[in-house]
């Protein structure tokens, strides 16, 4: 279980990745269960720390790469849109993704799921942001950036933690 593989970040294969977190969690409930929860866009609000809503959640897909998922996000105390944009997805095992917010540098995602037991699976996060492409965006990158985002993705696991100890995606 290495870092993000090459191809998935294209900053990283210019050299360009400015930032990466990686967060690891083990869960109470199986891969498959831990998977579905999390793959389904219309939970994202209920966990993801700062997602706020999703912006015309009818419109969206999240079955093939390409496909999106428009939502609202509070980045120091406003509320900011951006989308997420699907990668590559491997049923269970594996969710490549990344989000554009307008302004601000785009942020990949992956997602690695792995079974531990029957009624137990891991969940290894991994971020990484490329090189911002404005004034605003090179500022915050640097400065307010990795702090939120990392918070934020620790309040999501923890978030998680929640859910499934109380079981309540049934």
């Amino acid at each position: 279980m290495g870092p993000v593989p090459a191809g998935t970040n294209p900053a990283r294969n210019r050299g360009e990745a400015q930032m990466h977190t990686e967060v690891t969690r083990t869960y109470p409930v199986a891969v498959k269960i831990g998977f579905d929860y999390c793959d389904d866009f219309n939970t994202w609000p209920l966990w993801y720390s700062s997602m706020t809503e999703l912006i015309a959640p009818e419109k969206a897909r999240w079955l093939e790469p390409g496909d999106e998922v428009r939502f609202g996000y509070k980045l120091l105390g406003r509320r900011i849109e951006g989308v997420t944009i699907l990668d590559k997805s491997i049923d269970g095992e594996l969710v490549w993704f990344h989000t554009e917010i307008p302004g601000l540098p785009v942020v990949h995602f992956a997602y690695h799921y792995a079974g531990i037991e029957p009624e137990r699976f891991e969940l290894r996060v991994e971020l990484e942001t490329e090189e911002p492409t404005s004034f605003f965006g090179r500022t915050v990158d640097r400065m307010v950036m990795p702090r939120a985002l990392e918070r934020d993705l620790r309040a999501s696991m923890d978030n998680l933690a929640d859910i499934f100890a109380a079981r309540l995606f049934e």
